[in-house]
């Protein structure tokens, strides 16, 4: 609800969800007054800090579950490479490198599960 309102470029209204107050200026810019918000100013203040909120959590999640899928896929490409060779040519490197990649998935899944469960 936070706005600010100008006639001819000069300040005359700024309605302030910080400070919830509802700040008045004469044609100069000076202000005159400085009101606090109403009960219904600062319900909707509250709801719109609200709804913020949501959608920062929304946000958040968003970008954490992306990294983490990602590292699931450069993992999974790690193992493709193994994966691709011929029997015969893979070695005790190439079964550690799988195993790593196999923890690392692992860790990834469980940071996931902790994601959608709220513990991260």
């Amino acid at each position: 609800m936070s706005y600010r309102s100008y006639t001819e470029g000069v300040l005359r209204v700024w309605h302030d969800d910080e400070t919830r107050t509802v700040n008045t200026y004469d044609e100069l810019g000076v202000l005159v007054s400085s009101d606090p918000y109403t009960p219904e100013q600062n319900a909707t203040a509250d709801a719109e800090a609200a709804e913020a909120a949501v959608q920062a959590a929304l946000d958040f999640q968003r970008t954490a579950v992306k990294a983490i899928v990602t590292e699931l896929q450069d993992e999974k490409d790690r193992c493709q490479i193994v994966i691709a060779k011929d029997n015969n040519q893979i070695d005790g490197g190439d079964t550690k490198n799988v195993a790593r990649a196999a923890k690392r998935i692992a860790d990834a899944a469980i940071d996931l599960a902790k994601l959608v469960d709220g513990r991260v």
